[in-house]
C-alpha cells in the first residue's frame, strides 16, 4: 500500500511540474485548434449581432422624418399580400393609413396564335432546338388560344430585352403585345406618421429588399 502511495504521489508531482513549467503555452486561438472536432458547429458566445438591418432602417428613418406623409411600397400583383401582412402588424388606426391601387399595363413577349396544335407542337420543338425552354402554351381564350407565352413584364425595356435575345436565338416569330391594367400596383400612404412609426416603416423597408419609403404629399395617390 505504502508503495501504491509513493506512486501516486511520483506522478502527481510531474505532472505538477509539466503542467507549470515544462509545457509550451499556447495561444486561445491555438488551443481552440487544437480541441475543436466540428469547426462548423462551434458558436461564439456573446458575439455582438449583425447591426447591418438597424443600420439601414436609422438611415431610412432620418431621411424621411418629420414629413407630412410617407409612401411604402409598391407591391406588384400577389406581393400585395405581403405588405397587406406587413401593415396589419403595425396596428396603426385605419383612419392614418391609405391603400392605393392603380393597374399597369404589362409587355407581353409571345408568338401570336397559331392555327392548329399540330403547328404549336412544330414551334415548340423548334424553340427546344434554339435552346428556349421557358414558355406556355395559352389554352384560353379563345381569342390568344394557342399562343406561345415567353414571358410577361411590367417595363418594355425587359420586354424588349428578352425579345432581342430570342431574336439572336433565331425565334424571329415572336413580338410584344401591350396588356392593358395587366397588373396590380398597391402602395400604402401613411399620414402624420410619428417617430416610432417612422423607425418601423423604416424597418419594413429594410427588411423587404424591392421596396421603398419615402416622403410624400398627402394628397398623393
Amino acid at each position: 500500500m505504502r508503495a501504491v502511495f509513493l506512486v501516486l504521489l511520483l506522478g502527481n508531482a510531474a505532472f505538477f511540474a509539466w503542467a507549470n513549467y515544462l509545457r509550451t503555452a499556447v495561444s486561445a486561438q491555438e488551443h481552440i485548434r487544437q480541441v475543436e472536432i466540428t469547426p462548423e458547429k462551434i458558436r461564439l458566445v456573446g458575439a455582438p449581432l449583425s447591426i447591418s438591418a438597424a443600420t439601414a432602417s436609422k438611415k431610412i428613418a432620418a431621411g424621411v422624418k418629420g414629413a407630412a406623409c410617407l409612401e411604402w411600397g409598391v407591391f406588384i400583383g400577389a406581393e400585395a399580400a405581403r405588405g397587406d401582412a406587413a401593415m396589419a402588424e403595425l396596428g396603426l388606426p385605419a383612419a392614418q393609413v391609405r391603400r392605393v391601387v392603380a393597374d399597369l399595363d404589362g409587355h407581353w413577349v409571345m408568338i401570336p396564335p397559331l392555327k392548329t396544335r399540330g403547328e404549336v407542337e412544330r414551334v415548340a420543338e423548334r424553340l427546344k432546338g434554339y435552346g428556349v425552354t421557358d414558355y406556355s402554351i395559352v389554352p384560353d381564350p379563345p381569342q390568344r388560344r394557342n399562343a406561345i407565352s415567353l414571358g410577361i413584364f411590367r417595363t418594355e425595356e425587359a420586354a424588349q430585352n428578352l425579345l432581342a435575345g430570342l431574336q439572336k436565338r433565331g425565334v424571329t416569330e415572336a413580338t410584344i403585345e401591350v396588356r392593358e391594367a395587366f397588373f396590380r400596383r398597391v402602395a400604402f400612404y401613411v399620414r402624420e406618421p410619428t417617430d416610432a412609426t417612422v423607425a418601423k416603416l423604416s424597418a419594413l423597408k429594410a427588411a423587404n429588399p424591392g421596396t421603398d419609403l419615402k416622403a410624400v404629399s398627402c394628397a398623393a395617390g
